[in-house]
């Protein structure tokens, strides 16, 4: 087994479901992804067919990169997505995978009831809506008489989180998220094996440690990249000219048009 920092691995042994990192790699599995998704949807009959973690999809101009994008046999997609920071608009960054999704896997021309039906599960370590439930769903409705009825437009967010124990099969999946350690659940044998695998093959140990030095990589590499960006809006203050800043920080002049346009 390749030599890994001691931090490395340290990081490596702490991960959880709920930490992108673990996550992206079980997400690669297509037999763990629907046993989550029958489970927290509440149908034990659909079937997932492809499973692509980290996919990034464009919406005119900004991107998203998901967690993990499933398709069904059925032909929806759901988008599941972990989160644990609490410093989020959850319900506007929902809808806004939603529509991203919709609008970036509808091919031009497509007549609109072929629009796929897409949903987003959001599984999160914090109750997102503050209303005591383990899963709730939220779709699109009409108000008619004074009750909301939904209008069936394909499209649905599943907001679970890890917090809440209601005592439902729901609850105790949403629980494992939170071990850090290997786990048999008898009701999950899918996601249990992946996580056997994960924390106690050597060869998923390796996987985890090769992620664990990705992510630190490209955090670094960020860091670096927001340096320099808060050294262009100095030397832009400063009065230099784009080409200047852009000599001096190593950001290409679109990257600083935009500093300059915000």
């Amino acid at each position: 087994m390749k030599q890994y920092s001691k931090e490395t691995l340290e990081t490596a042994n702490e991960l959880r479901l709920i930490d992108d990192a673990l996550f992206r790699l079980v997400a690669a599995r297509k037999e763990a992804c629907q046993e989550i998704i029958r489970t927290l949807l509440g149908d034990d009959k659909l079937e997932v067919i492809q499973t692509t973690p980290q996919e990034t999809v464009t919406s005119l101009y900004r991107e998203v990169s998901l967690d993990a994008l499933c398709r069904l046999e059925d032909g929806r997609l759901v988008n599941i997505e972990v989160q644990k920071g609490t410093q989020n608009d959850d319900v506007r960054r929902c809808r806004f995978h939603l529509s991203t999704i919709t609008a970036n896997k509808t091919p031009k021309g497509t007549d609109f009831k072929n629009v796929p039906d897409v949903a987003v599960l959001y599984i999160t370590e914090y109750d997102a809506l503050k209303n005591g439930q383990s899963v709730t769903c939220s779709e699109m409705c009409q108000c008619v008489d004074g009750k909301y009825v939904p209008v069936n437009d394909g499209a649905k967010i599943y907001y679970a989180n890890t917090v809440v124990n209601d005592n439902t099969d729901k609850a105790e999946l949403l629980a494992l998220f939170l071990k850090r350690d290997a786990f048999v659940d008898s009701r999950f044998p899918n996601l249990s094996e992946a996580m056997r695998y994960f924390k106690e093959d050597e060869k998923g140990l390796i996987e985890v440690c090769n992620i664990v030095e990705e992510y630190a990589k490209s955090y670094a590499e960020e860091q670096i990249r927001e340096q320099a960006r808060e050294f262009a809006i100095y030397l832009i203050h400063d009065g230099k000219d784009l080409y200047e800043v852009s000599k001096a920080t190593h950001l290409s002049i679109e990257e600083i048009e935009e500093l300059c346009n915000r």
